[in-house]
């Protein structure tokens, strides 16, 4: 071959690297090709180009389709076909798909050329059958006499990207089916900034169809106030290629407009270029109905503090930041407000520090636990000099979001005058009752004293207002003759008379739950009810009021504040009866399941019953359903209806001390409905 390679007639062998070193050193003659030498022009020709040409070339020629291949058509052949394939009949080599690619031969060899792009074969070329994917060309090549003597056959070989594209193909399609079952609408944006595909939910929301989004943009479904800083926002984002993020509303099929959280991602390939956006919109609507909630709710506390009549802050954090404090704590520290409100309290007040009361704090911060202190000695200042002052005081957990601790609710009362008072007189009854020690008389006379001292004590806001209302009724019952506006004062004496009597039990009564007690002991509900109906046989028929109790279960709770409970209640839907139809009140009960535990933020491990009072009176509206468990909160003026604000309060309370709660709801055509959650078992 060496010495026909110097003939000038073999020019057509030269180059080609390895094929063309294998199409030079293989024996032709014994081939159905014959002597190169004598091969036709159109063939010699073809081989030269094939031979230096960089991509996959093939050539088939002759009826037997005689085959001969470069370098760049090498790796299609595969293991199992190559060095094989070289001078044998395509029908051999490609015997597995002949069945596809004879008639095409066939058809090139009476001068049709063919061509296809991504052309599938299953090739066995490496030992097992594979899907292979190809772009080719078979064209004719023509001998002298015009008639086509083989295939020319030009071939990229395009599996890998076929995959490559059928791949990201099918993860689009995962992708959108995934998008479509998202809780969220969301869409993708083109680099450009067009918005070229929305998923189901956002076509669900907006009651719109691919072809109307494609028409209408997505303008159409904002507020028009809000739209000029969302295009000016989405702008940027699209300018700068950072992440755009922002709350809007967003108006739906029915017209109404709902709060989403708008957030749209830039996705890049290997280069870093973005090829396009990602956005989605979460509805955060009750998300921020809660927020405006908890807002109210926060202020109406804070107002509540301010207006107390009792010292009264909160401490915010675990460094108990002095975020609020009325007038009446700010006097009891002994401070100017600029120097300790927005601090720390044991920054702002450092005098009260290593009295133990750091401990106390935080142990109420981190365990929940209210802690309660009678008489508690504090050094604080006093006109520039410590002394020590004594204070009734309540450390509480203040509660955000999902019940959250986030800070601290301290109330106090400064009872040094008490205290010193008790002091005094404990040091008195000493004195006596050494000077007395002779006789045992003399010791138990002193004693008694000692003890009624301490009745008309603990008494001493009651007393007086005995005494006014037995001088009143006996003013009222000697004078016979009086004008009416004389008899008009007596009886407005009388009525606040009353009125500040059952002010003063009710306080003490609710002061008494603060004082919480273990006594607990299983107990049937419905002897509760069966002990108190009695009490409010009179007013049940006053009213003419249906009662309905259902089954109540058994609970482990403290018996007299199940009392307190449910009388205030019952109570509490006697008073408010319409007057235009019967009083119905229903007394029922049930168990509540595992998503009212999670609602509620209750121990998803502790079994609880609902007890439900509800009746069909005169109600409340909805935004006071709160409201109604605030100490001195009333709905209505004490000229419509008698009480003191204070009952529902001690019902919450109660509620609270069994580890509980109790919440309300209210119509005016309905009636209210409150229901009591409680635990079977104290744990």
């Amino acid at each position: 071959m060496k010495q026909l390679l110097n003939n000038n007639d073999l020019y057509f062998f030269s180059g080609g690297g390895e094929m063309g070193s294998s199409i030079r050193s293989k024996d032709w003659s014994k081939s159905p090709l014959g002597d190169p030498a004598e091969w036709p022009q159109s063939l010699k020709t073809t081989v030269a180009i094939m031979l230096n040409n960089p991509f996959g070339m093939y050539i088939a020629w002759g009826d037997e389709y005689t085959q001969l291949y470069n370098d760049g058509y090498r790796p299609i052949l595969g293991a199992a076909k190559h060095p094989q394939a070289l001078g044998i009949s395509t029908r051999e080599t490609f015997k597995e798909v002949w069945h596809i690619i004879g008639d095409m031969f066939d058809g090139v060899m009476k001068g049709k050329a063919v061509g296809f792009p991504d052309f599938m074969l299953p090739l066995e070329r490496n030992g097992y059958a594979e899907e292979c994917y190809f772009d080719f060309a078979y064209s004719p090549i023509m001998k002298s006499d015009g008639n086509v003597g083989g295939v020319l056959v030009t071939v990229v070989e395009t599996t890998d990207k076929k995959k490559a594209v059928d791949a990201l193909k099918v993860s689009e399609e995962r992708f959108r089916a995934m998008a479509d079952n998202i809780p969220n609408l969301a869409w993708m944006v083109d680099a450009n900034g067009w918005v070229y595909w929305y998923n189901k939910k956002w076509y669900d929301y907006t009651g719109t169809t691919p072809d109307q989004m494609q028409t209408s943009g997505w303008e159409p479904f904002h507020d028009s106030k809000e739209l000029p800083k969302v295009l000016e926002n989405w702008k940027r984002s699209l300018e700068t290629e950072q992440p755009f993020e922002m709350i809007f509303p967003l108006k739906g099929a029915d017209g109404i407009f709902r709060f989403f959280l708008t957030r749209m991602l830039p996705l890049r390939n290997p280069a870093g270029k973005i090829y396009q956006w990602f956005g989605s919109n979460t509805d955060i609507t009750e998300r921020i109905e809660a927020a405006e909630k908890l807002k109210e709710s926060e202020q109406n506390l804070r107002n509540t503090i301010t207006q107390a009549p009792v010292a009264m802050c909160i401490l915010k954090g675990d460094d108990f930041v002095v975020d609020l404090a009325n007038t009446l704590m700010i006097e009891l520290w002994g401070k100017q407000p600029e120097k300790i409100l927005g601090k720390p309290i044991f920054e702002g007040l450092p005098e009260a520090k290593d009295q133990g009361l750091e401990a106390l704090v935080e142990g109420v911060y981190k365990t929940g636990k209210t802690f309660l202190a009678y008489g508690r000695p504090v050094n604080l200042p006093r006109n520039g000099v410590i002394e020590t002052t004594y204070i009734n005081f309540v450390y509480e957990a203040y509660r955000g979001e999902k019940g959250t601790i986030t800070g601290v609710i301290a109330v106090a009362v400064d009872v040094t005058e008490q205290v010193l008072a008790n002091q005094k007189i404990e040091s008195e009854v000493i004195k006596r009752t050494s000077e007395l020690a002779e006789t045992n008389y003399k010791l138990q006379k002193s004693n008694a004293e000692l003890e009624q001292f301490a009745y008309i004590a603990s008494h001493d806001l009651q007393e007086p207002l005995r005494k006014i209302s037995n001088f009143v009724n006996l003013l009222d019952n000697k004078l016979t003759s009086v004008d009416e506006q004389s008899k008009n004062y007596i009886q407005k004496i009388q009525a606040s008379t009353e009125r500040m009597t059952t002010l003063i039990r009710d306080v003490l009564a609710y002061s008494e739950l603060v004082k919480f007690q273990e006594n607990f002991e299983t107990l049937d509900l419905n002897k509760v009810i069966e002990s108190i109906l009695p009490d409010f046989e009179l007013a049940i028929e006053e009213k003419n009021a249906s009662i309905v109790v259902d089954t109540l279960p058994e609970i482990a709770a403290i018996p007299l504040q199940m009392s307190q409970l449910f009388s205030n209640l019952l109570s509490n839907s006697l008073k408010y009866a319409s007057a235009h139809k019967r009083l119905e009140i229903k007394i029922s009960a049930s168990l509540l399941n595992e998503n009212e535990k999670k609602e509620a933020s209750f121990d998803p491990n502790i079994a609880y019953c609902k007890i439900q009072f509800s009746d069909n009176g005169i109600g409340f509206s909805k935004e006071h359903a709160d409201k109604v468990f605030q100490i001195f909160q009333r709905l209505h003026g004490k000229s419509e209806y008698a009480g003191t604000g204070i009952g529902l309060s001690i019902c919450k309370k109660i509620a609270q001390n069994h580890q509980g709660d109790i919440n309300a709801f209210g119509s005016s055509v309905q009636g209210a409905i409150f229901n009591i959650v409680l635990p079977l078992q104290q744990q």
